[in-house]
Order: structure tokens, then C-alpha cells, then sequence
């Protein structure tokens, strides 16, 4: 039996929104998707020039891909924000899971004085509130982010955002976008160079992209 990443391209994928949405880009470009609807299996191999999939968790896209056991990701450029020390290139946007990082409140004025702000990006806030020389303790979360200010926690929130429903079923309103946000594509540098089958599935990708029209559609509101 192979060894997952020992032949042919293989993509590494994050789990949820991105895979979602990512399947019918996939079989856009002509490639077949192997798992089944509600299947847990995890991934696929490659068969020919047709690439395999792994299917992790986001944070954990990037480290396959620089470590080599994946050729390429597609992972949310909100997480390439948060975990920005693996060496990989990024070498396409995909319309697949757009969304924005955003603050959020009570109120929709900014934050006046010292205040506490809760998130699980804790590196994209740092460096938020470090641009807008505001300061800010930042409490850690990893979810159910609206609670925080209801709960008397922290008066704001750092958080993902795809329609704003959640925040409006919280009396939150959205008070800035810090990043907006969609799939990225991206590669291990030394297989981007050196196997070409690595730079067709994006082509591929991006010819489906360009095909359907997905390319040219604005973020969700």
C-alpha cells in the first residue's frame, strides 16, 4: 500500500465550509470527488493525473503542505493570516468560502479607552489593534465568540463573519472589517518547482474558476 503523498498530486483540504464549497469547483475542473456524502473517510488517493485529497483541519492544511506530505492546500486566508509560519507559496485565490474577519459590538462606535476583546485569531488582533494603536486585552476563545459581550467577558469581539445572521441573533452589530477573507490555494515550494502535474491541477482549478464565472462574484454579504 502507498503512503499518502508518495505518488501523484495530492491536496490537502480544510474540513467544513471549504470543503463544501470546493467540490463542485473540483469536479468542474474534470476531477472526481471520492468520498460520499456524509462519508468520515478522511482521504483519497491520487489515481493518474487525477489529484488525491486529505481532508484536516484548517490550521493543519499549511503544515502538510510545507512538510511535503501534501503537494498543495486550500485552506482560508484568514487561517494563512493566523498561522503564517510555514514556508508555503500561495499560488491561487479560489471563490470557495468567503467570508471577512470582523469587530464587533454592542454598539457600532469604535472602542474608546482601554478595553478587553475577545477572539480565537489572536495574532490577526494583535496586529489589528497594534494598527489602529488602540489598547486592548485580548481573551482567548476558541467559539460561541457572541457570547462574550452578552456574558460580560469582553464588550468586543474578533470573528469570522459569512452573512452576519449570527451577530444579529446576538443584538451585535459589525463595527470594521479587519480582513477579508476566501480559499487560497497553496504550495509546497520545492514540489511547485519540480513536478509539473502539481501547477496543472491549479490551472485546472482556475480554468474551472474562470469557466463558471465563480471568479467574478463579490464577497457574501
Amino acid at each position: 500500500m502507498h503512503r499518502v503523498g508518495e505518488r501523484g498530486p495530492v491536496v490537502a483540504i480544510a474540513k467544513g465550509r471549504v470543503q463544501e464549497e470546493l467540490v463542485p469547483l473540483w469536479q468542474a475542473a474534470g476531477f472526481r470527488w471520492r468520498l460520499a456524502a456524509g462519508s468520515r473517510q478522511l482521504w483519497f488517493a491520487p489515481n493518474g493525473d487525477e489529484p488525491g485529497a486529505i481532508i484536516v483541519r484548517g490550521p493543519d492544511v499549511p503544515v502538510l503542505v510545507a512538510q511535503g506530505v501534501a503537494d498543495l492546500g486550500v485552506v482560508g486566508q484568514d487561517l494563512l493570516r493566523e498561522y503564517p509560519d510555514w514556508e508555503v507559496l500561495q499560488v491561487a485565490s479560489l471563490p470557495v468560502a468567503r467570508c471577512r474577519v470582523v469587530l464587533a459590538g454592542q454598539r457600532p462606535e469604535p472602542p474608546v479607552g482601554p478595553f478587553r476583546v475577545a477572539s480565537k485569531y489572536r495574532r490577526i488582533t494583535a496586529e489589528y489593534l497594534r494598527q489602529r494603536q488602540w489598547l486592548a486585552e485580548i481573551v482567548p476563545l476558541s467559539g460561541s465568540l457572541e457570547l462574550a459581550p452578552l456574558i460580560g467577558l469582553a464588550p468586543y469581539i474578533v470573528d469570522i463573519v459569512e452573512t452576519g445572521q449570527t451577530l444579529r441573533e446576538h443584538h451585535l452589530v459589525e463595527i470594521e472589517t479587519i480582513l477579508p477573507s476566501e480559499a487560497q490555494l497553496i504550495a509546497n515550494p520545492a514540489h511547485w518547482r519540480s513536478k509539473p502535474e502539481v501547477v496543472a491541477v491549479r490551472d485546472r482549478l482556475t480554468a474551472a474558476t474562470t469557466a463558471t464565472g465563480t471568479g467574478k462574484e463579490g464577497a457574501h454579504a
